[in-house]
């Protein structure tokens, strides 16, 4: 699914003319492969600010197991990556200028993302946690010269990327199955807080597309007042980042990470009072109630096989 087309652009200056048609050109390759596709949510030219800092991203694709940053090159003739790391852009045969490195770039880009979001969701843990992609989409009439030691897997040619994508988020399904993954409502969630915090550098109008990929709609995007969490509460463990958890009891209620074997204490806090909720459990369910505020709310589903101690009673109000 497009959720954002590349905003308008107006430039004589002809290397941006050559950026915005690299761009142009990658927009449109991830919209042949996926627009139609519910699970990978494709955002073209998202820019975020933060903290004074900002990260313009040129394509940013979301998938249900992390993200992806694709930095699109305009290279008209040969770029060279040399075994140190360096990246070189050549102009015929004899002239040649440094440039800086794209993956550091979409790197930098990426580290940026994962933490804004995390912060926004009070989840820093979970998002740090998730799988983040670096590709590099040099244009297609450019020549990729490689170091000695071989082919970059971070680096390839446009219209190489769309496979790239479907290659990965596949190796990742089967890396991590349907245990740590994000859910649709999560997906369309966090597509719309990106969607309110993008700040488009001319300030105008921004391209969005919602649910179907025609028509293009065009709207306003002014930053709420103050930002909802992009998601629900995740529960994750507090060492790995995994949402493999179930809650077991030991003294104390906890949560218990099946994939690293660690615990996390709860601690919630109730949002009319401030005070300390405790733990009811009923079955798999688990229940948070405010004996102040006379109130109770659903909080955790335990899975259906819970290992040692989730089944306890000990404790349970």
């Amino acid at each position: 699914m497009i959720c954002k087309e590349l905003d308008p652009f107006a430039s004589d200056d002809k290397f941006a003319k050559a950026g915005r048609s690299a761009e142009e050109r990658m927009a449109f390759y991830l919209k042949r492969f996926f627009a139609k596709h519910s699970e990978i949510l494709i955002f073209n030219g998202i820019r975020l600010e933060a903290d004074g800092d900002a990260a313009q991203i040129d394509h940013l694709i979301l998938h249900p197991y992390g993200f992806i940053v694709v930095e699109s090159k305009s290279v008209q003739g040969k770029v060279q990556i040399k075994d140190d790391g360096q990246w070189i852009r050549w102009y015929g045969d004899n002239k040649s200028a440094g440039m800086a490195s794209p993956i550091t770039q979409a790197r930098l880009q990426a580290e940026f993302l994962t933490d804004y979001i995390g912060r926004a969701a009070n989840q820093e843990a979970f998002f740090s946690a998730l799988p983040k992609t670096l590709l590099v989409a040099i244009s297609d009439s450019g020549v990729i010269l490689w170091p000695k030691n071989g082919s970059l897997s971070e680096v390839c040619k446009a219209d190489q990327v769309a496979d790239r994508i479907v290659a990965r988020v596949a190796e990742l399904a089967s890396q991590f199955g349907h245990g740590n993954r994000l859910s649709a409502t999560n997906l369309e969630k966090i597509a719309q807080f990106l969607l309110s915090r993008h700040k488009p550098l001319n300030g105008g109008a921004t391209v969005l597309l919602a649910r179907e990929p025609e028509p293009v709609a065009v709207v306003a995007t002014p930053e709420p007042a103050v930002a909802p969490p992009p998601v629900e509460h995740i529960k994750v463990c507090g060492h790995c980042g995994s949402t493999s958890v179930e809650i077991r009891y030991a003294y104390s209620y906890h949560f218990h990470c099946r994939a690293c074997g660690k615990n996390t204490p709860i601690n919630e806090s109730c949002a009319k009072c401030d005070g300390k909720l405790k733990i009811r459990r009923k079955g798999r369910e688990h229940y948070l109630d405010c004996k102040a505020c006379e109130t109770s709310e659903s909080y955790f589903l335990n899975p259906e096989e819970v290992g040692a101690g989730g089944t306890a009673t000990a404790g349970a109000a």
